[in-house]
């Protein structure tokens, strides 16, 4: 392979429907994009980032600087799957502080790879076949009470039962979300997702004693990476603590390895830097026995969805749950035809895309 230039734009999608929760509120996607080119071979590979200020502190004008400055290096460097893991390894701090940027470029020169040598990133990276079908939970973001009723019928409807409820913080308003949900008549699971809204887990504890003790797990209450804390909410209310914000990358593994038994960490391949990395911290986690989530940024366009089903891949049994992969039931358009996403009762179906047989990401993207 020989990269002859990156190119890196910023993606702005619309949404259908605006998607709120306690860290932000958005409308249209927020993602840096990066084609890797190959005009020897009249190749060319596509990636996708999400900084989020509020996960790794990245915004689009942060990461496309950082592109800039390193794209050099990464040109003249990367040639193979091997010097791409070298490049990987050796620049460890410096991916740790931008790793959605990074996280573009590397999705782009794997689809580059795969393409270059006829292989999906399943066989290019190692990695076990995509399995027959995937299951995804519904995100229900911090909506009115109508919005959000309807929300949660329409899914019903379509056989979802699997749940990840965004908290607001507001007691009634959070009773009556649950109340929703469960007084359908048809059995859900749910987990909670405070995105950090709070910062004493004595807090945390009494919230979660009034709204009943609804969730099996719950993301993200405290202030990132306050680990005893989590710890204290997890050992009072026998309730796993989901690691998003708090698991960004290898260093967070030191403060799992004390107590794994009460964390599920949220794998998304874009703030964990990539999906070389995604899979060495999955791997860790699994060593460890650790339950895992398959996790989605809002706004994700079809080529991260890709990624996260190479990860899930790798995940095996260790999964517990799945996001994201909402394709054109969230955006107006996506970057590919067709769209990646889930259909009924949140099931997707790998071997309907053919990703086995195609080469690279395995998807026919559109003109932007």
């Amino acid at each position: 392979m020989k990269i002859e230039r990156l190119d890196v734009t910023s993606l702005e999608i619309p949404f259908k429907t605006s998607f709120k929760h306690a860290s932000a509120e958005r409308a249209t996607t927020a993602n840096v994009w990066v084609a890797a080119c190959d005009t020897q071979r009249g190749l060319a590979g596509y990636g996708e980032g999400c900084p989020r200020e509020y996960v790794t502190g990245e915004n689009i004008e942060t990461a496309r600087d950082w592109i800039s400055l390193h794209q050099p290096s990464i040109v003249d460097e990367i040639t193979s799957l091997e010097t791409l893991k070298q490049w990987v390894l050796k620049q460890e701090t410096v991916i740790d502080k931008d790793p959605a940027a990074w996280c573009a470029v590397e999705l782009a020169l794997l689809d580059l790879l795969g393409k270059g040598e006829g292989q999906s990133l399943e066989a290019l990276l190692s990695l076990p076949p995509l399995p027959s079908i995937l299951q995804y939970s519904a995100v229900l973001g911090d909506n009115d009470e109508a919005a959000f009723s309807r929300q949660v019928l329409k899914y019903l409807s379509v056989g979802f039962r699997d749940f990840k409820l965004k908290l607001s913080g507001d007691l009634k308003k959070d009773i009556a979300k649950i109340a929703c949900l469960n007084n359908s008549g048809i059995p859900v699971m749910i987990r909670g997702d405070a995105n950090n809204l709070w910062r004493n887990p004595e807090d945390v504890i009494d919230y979660l004693d009034q709204l009943g003790q609804p969730f099996w797990a719950i993301e993200e209450p405290l202030a990132p990476r306050d680990f005893d804390g989590l710890s204290n909410i997890a050992t009072h209310t026998g309730i796993k603590i989901i690691l998003d914000e708090s698991f960004t990358q290898a260093h967070d593994m030191h403060y799992i390895r004390r107590t794994p038994d009460i964390w599920i960490p949220n794998l998304r391949v874009s703030k964990l830097g990539g999906l070389i990395r995604s899979i060495d911290l999955l791997e860790s986690a699994r060593s460890l026995g650790l339950q895992i989530i398959i996790g989605a940024h809002v706004g994700e366009t079809s080529v991260l969805s890709r990624a996260g089903l190479a990860l899930a891949a790798a995940a095996g049994d260790a999964r517990v749950a799945m996001e994201g992969a909402f394709g054109t039931h969230l955006l107006e358009h996506d970057v590919c035809e067709p769209s990646l996403m889930f259909g009924k009762g949140g099931e997707l179906c790998p071997e309907e895309w053919h990703f086995q047989t195609g080469a690279g990401c395995g998807l026919k993207f559109c003109k932007l």
